[in-house]
């Protein structure tokens, strides 16, 4: 189970919160996040998921632009594998990357990693397990 954070306010930003910047550690966790969906999403035979490169964040690194449209892509690279109700907009350039960008990229993972969890889970209610075409 993933433990990101998509509960940012205005209010944590303002107050100057850990929720109202985006460190290191958050990079570190989101990208951690993505190797870990994409692992589960290539394990249930969704191959077409790119392997992101990833560098890991130390705490005075500053992020280039050109890094940051990595990050952002290595996120957009699972979107569309499969439906995901309510999914929300991922930002599409570094740029856009504020409080409601970070949110939305840790609710996606969230979203695609339960997506997941019931995927694996519809293989038992049909009977799939049983059928010789899978150990159980």
């Amino acid at each position: 189970m993933l433990d990101l954070i998509y509960d940012r306010t205005p209010d944590d930003v303002a107050a100057g919160t850990d929720k109202g910047y985006y460190r290191h550690t958050d990079l570190n966790r989101v990208q951690a996040a993505v190797l870990y969906v994409r692992g589960r999403y290539r394990e249930a035979g969704y191959d077409a998921v790119p392997y992101p490169s990833f560098r890991t964040w130390a705490e005075n690194d500053v992020p280039r632009f050109s890094q940051m449209d990595n990050y952002l892509r290595a996120v957009r690279s699972l979107d569309g594998l499969i439906p995901v109700p309510d999914a929300p907009f991922l930002p599409t350039t570094p740029d856009r990357l504020d409080w409601r960008g970070a949110n939305a990229i840790e609710k996606f993972l969230t979203l695609m990693d339960d997506s997941m969890d019931r995927i694996s889970g519809a293989w038992f209610y049909c009977d799939e397990v049983f059928s010789d075409e899978v150990d159980a």
